[in-house]
């Protein structure tokens, strides 16, 4: 089955995003929005709830495993970087709670457990992961004050349950790629500063350097400590704060450095630097009048 392409999926933004680290995805009941990918792997941790019959569904993970005879109440477990096909007959109603794997990598050093990772994982139910999952539905409808802190509260203990109950004793589920090279590295950095505002997915990344993006993620990981996806929002971000420091508005900013909305760019911003892009405007704006009467005192 497993002889096309692979694609890597991002981990989701904006309204799918309940904080740092964590996300929450669920398609439509009438299966638009649900990605029919023949092969595809994911750039996070996911667990996913099923909530109705998916029928005669079936899941082929990377090493050859196969899931099958899934029903309501079912879990999956759903490791980064691990390839899968999945083969559904019809729509089925489910809910995906993602783990970034900075996030969990994270909780696993703090545990003990930094040679942890998680196996993929089909189980008939799971009481405490369908309760944090459901839980964490309700708060992606709900913007109150601490949403954010509620969010990352309950993945943590998530987190902390799939670590101890559904992981390996040793490494990742395929054998690590050595890194790019010093070379190849510079290139690829090279044209993300070079075409910062320009379609910089994965997949065009990789053809820099002529890998698949499945190995190019994994190599550039192994050379940065970061993904391509992650170094190019980081480098968004550090040019979007220099612009903004010139004196350029904050909608020519977004659009200078690749973002597809304000709201995209004032989502980042806040992530990385822990202010506002008007944040940005307004301290140098104060600074130019520190400036002037500084001069004129």
């Amino acid at each position: 089955m497993m002889n096309k392409p692979m694609e890597i999926v991002e981990m989701g933004t904006g309204d799918d995003l309940l904080t740092d680290g964590i996300a929450l995805w669920r398609p439509k009941t009438d299966g638009r929005g649900v990605p029919n990918h023949d092969r595809h792997a994911h750039g996070f941790h996911q667990v996913t709830l099923i909530l109705s019959n998916p029928g005669s569904f079936e899941w082929h993970f990377g090493d050859e495993r196969v899931f099958s005879g899934l029903a309501v109440g079912h879990v999956i477990i759903w490791p980064a970087l691990v390839s899968i096909e999945v083969c559904r007959p019809s729509p089925f109603q489910s809910i995906s709670v993602q783990l970034s794997t900075t996030f969990l990598s994270r909780v696993a050093g703090q545990m003990g457990l930094g040679g942890r990772w998680l196996r993929p994982t089909a189980l008939p139910g799971d009481p405490f992961v369908e309760g944090v999952v459901r839980k964490l539905a309700d708060e992606s409808q709900d913007t109150g004050a601490g949403r954010g802190l509620l969010a990352s509260s309950l993945g943590t203990a998530l987190a902390v349950h799939l670590l101890r109950d559904y992981a390996g004793e040793d490494h990742e589920p395929a054998p690590r790629q050595a890194g790019l090279s010093e070379d190849e590295l510079g290139q690829v950095m090279r044209h993300i500063e070079k075409h910062i505002d320009a379609d910089l997915s994965v997949e065009r990344l990789a053809a820099l350097v002529r890998r698949s993006p499945y190995h190019f993620i994994r190599q550039f990981r192994a050379a940065t400590g970061t993904t391509p996806h992650q170094q190019v929002i980081r480098r968004r971000v550090e040019r979007a704060r220099d612009l903004l420091g010139d004196g350029l508005g904050i909608a020519q900013v977004a659009a200078s450095v690749g973002f597809s909305s304000q709201s995209h760019l004032h989502h980042h911003v806040r992530k990385l630097l822990g202010v506002t892009p008007g944040d940005l405007v307004r301290g140098r704006a104060r600074d130019d009048r520190r400036d002037r009467a500084f001069r004129h005192g």
